[in-house]
């Protein structure tokens, strides 16, 4: 998704470094350009440009889409958007033609009347009858709601609000205000949330909410929208509360009337007016925006009754991309659905967990010999994977975070096509790291992947500083790091097998982690699907290294080359990837 704070400056400020450097191939865009003072310029590719003004990195591709998203996007900035037709007599010419669909250059204001009406239509295209401002027969005080499950909380907040301000009589109408949409079959509201509702008192009603709570929307987003927005709206004085209360009145109403939750939209999330009712391939793009509004994930907590914990894995049983803002989110929705009264020493992600853009700058000439790399090359993809680093765990989030583990790991790569496993054949110039936090201090500490499978050793820009691997932690003692392939090196069966240079590397790093006596070992593996994948590993580990007290992995449980009737079960793959008591939040969609 386009992040909502790019605005037009920065768009020209992107359209302005297009012109000085060279669109690389691959962001060339297809079907569609951006018109600028008579020059054109491919959409997608001055979005992601436009946002390392807006927000300090270069907006991942995947984590967008091209055509109508980026389309509707920079038309609502004011922007021309055409769309490439080549002619028959010459295929290799283009002509550029204007969209029918073109809307106004005047800048979208997110409180356009067609938008609602659009949502409307839209609605009524999926579900059939939509009762539009919909009024509920229910009351706006607490005590309305005595007999019903949420009474604790719905209180804690009214009263929590009250103390906001001091506004103790912020509740003016007997029943609760309409709502915007209500959807009879299967039964849910549909708020249009404009950039009043995203205020201090929304904020503070949202961190209340129970975790069991059901609701159809990203409570972690909404909350983060409060701090960036911070809208202000005093007249009446009290009206942030008012609304606040009301809003928090519509998200509990579905537990007490035995609804579906309450699904939001955010109105500056997309120019809704632009989507067509009448076209089956918007009326499927909305269905999405549905889907997606509820929490994205479901988090399923394991092991939350285990006394004294020592790790944490986030294991994601599904697809996943590695985009940054959907780490982040992540995370936030980890920390929502944490035990109460439960800490980690650490807390572990996967290989991958984050990605980034191969710098533009870097040619293989740069790297040199990929598998010993230029000490240069390394420290420049490192400092870009530290921006990402610092980018996803900001203060805020670490904040929260220390609530509940000392460290927290993060699987860092470049992007490429293919995902590290020992069939994949990987060529791409990329590389795999590993990054540490110490929450208490702030501090960063890396290290990345030294031993590449067969398929990816070409590619790979291999880490060759193996001490980097181990880390002295006084609370700790020696903990070793190890990117997704690195576990292999203690695995015995295949030892005869191995190559000269490759067994080198093996002795070498036994002979390090002997010498540092390492006591906690964490492994990032990509995919885990199989009790087998490292099984004679772990068993070398424990077999070579007696000093290992306790290790963990926290691979995602997700392999789309491999039939699903060959996984074995996620709790044996869980099990057999730790020594010491965790716990494992799996997220799946």
């Amino acid at each position: 998704m386009i992040p909502e704070n790019i605005d037009r400056k920065q768009v020209l400020k992107a359209i302005e470094e297009v012109k000085k450097t060279e669109i690389p191939k691959r962001r060339n865009s297809k079907k569609f350009l951006m018109k600028f003072e008579d020059s054109y310029f491919p959409p997608k590719y001055v979005i992601s440009l436009a946002n390392k003004y807006a927000n300090g990195e270069e907006l991942n591709p995947e984590g967008f889409s091209g055509g109508s998203e980026s389309n509707d996007f920079l038309r609502a900035l004011g922007f021309e958007i055409l769309e490439k037709k080549f002619s028959k007599e010459n295929c290799t010419a283009p002509r550029y033609e204007l969209r029918k669909t073109t809307s106004s250059k005047v800048h979208h204001n997110e409180r356009c009347p067609k938008c609602k009406q659009t949502i409307e239509k839209l609605l009524e295209k999926i579900y059939g009858k939509v009762e539009r401002n919909y009024k509920f027969e229910v009351g706006t005080h607490p005590d309305d709601y005595l007999n019903a499950a949420g009474y604790d909380k719905l209180k804690e907040i009214y009263d929590a609000l009250k103390n906001c301000r001091g506004f103790g009589e912020f509740v003016k109408a007997a029943t609760l205000p309409n709502c915007d949409f209500f959807i009879p079959n299967p039964g849910f509201m549909v708020e249009f949330d404009e950039s009043q509702h995203f205020t201090l008192p929304r904020k503070i009603a949202l961190e209340r909410y129970p975790n069991d709570l059901r609701l159809g929307f990203n409570r972690a987003k909404w909350i983060a929208s409060c701090d960036r927005i911070n809208a202000q709206d005093n007249n009446p004085p009290y009206r942030d509360e008012q609304r606040a209360w009301y809003d928090t009145l519509r998200d509990f109403l579905p537990a007490v009337k035995g609804l579906k939750p309450t699904v939001r939209l955010l109105a500056r999330d997309f120019v809704w007016c632009n989507l067509n009712p009448e076209y089956a391939s918007d009326v499927e793009r909305f269905k999405e925006f549905i889907k997606n509004a509820s929490d994205p994930w479901k988090i399923e907590v394991k092991g939350k009754e285990e006394p004294n914990p020592f790790f944490s894995r986030i294991i994601i049983a599904d697809e996943w991309d590695g985009n940054p803002s959907k780490a982040k989110a992540l995370l936030e929705n980890v920390c929502e659905k944490w035990p109460k009264g439960q800490k980690v020493k650490f807390l572990v992600t996967c290989g991958g967990f984050v990605q980034f853009d191969w710098p533009k700058s870097m040619s293989s000439t740069e790297v040199g010999d990929n598998k010993n790399p230029n000490e240069e090359a390394v420290n420049a993809l490192v400092a870009e994977a530290e921006n990402y680093a610092k980018l996803v765990l900001g203060e805020e989030l670490s904040d929260k975070l220390r609530q509940f583990t000392d460290y927290v790991t993060l699987g860092i790569d470049s992007s490429k096509e293919k995902i590290s496993t020992t069939q994949n054949y990987i060529s791409q110039l990329h590389v795999e790291l590993v990054f540490l936090k110490d929450l208490r201090n702030n501090d960063f500490y890396w290290t990345g992947k030294s031993y590449p499978t067969l398929g990816q050793q070409n590619g790979l820009v291999r880490i060759s500083d193996l001490k980097s691997h181990f880390l002295d932690l006084k609370d700790v003692g020696k903990v070793m790091i190890l990117g997704c392939h690195d576990l292999t090196m203690f695995n015995n069966r295949n030892w005869k097998n191995t190559g000269e240079c490759r067994k080198a590397i093996k002795v070498e790093f036994r002979k390090l982690a002997n010498d540092e006596k390492t006591k906690i070992v964490l492994h990032h593996p990509h995919t885990t699907v199989k009790t087998t994948t490292w099984r004679n590993a772990w068993s070398g580990i424990r077999e070579i290294l007696s000093s290992v007290e306790q290790y963990a992995g926290a691979g995602r449980y997700h392999e789309p080359n491999r039939e699903r009737s060959k996984w074995d079960t996620l709790d044996n793959v869980l099990d057999s990837t730790k020594c010491g008591r965790s716990i494992d939040f799996v997220v799946c969609k």
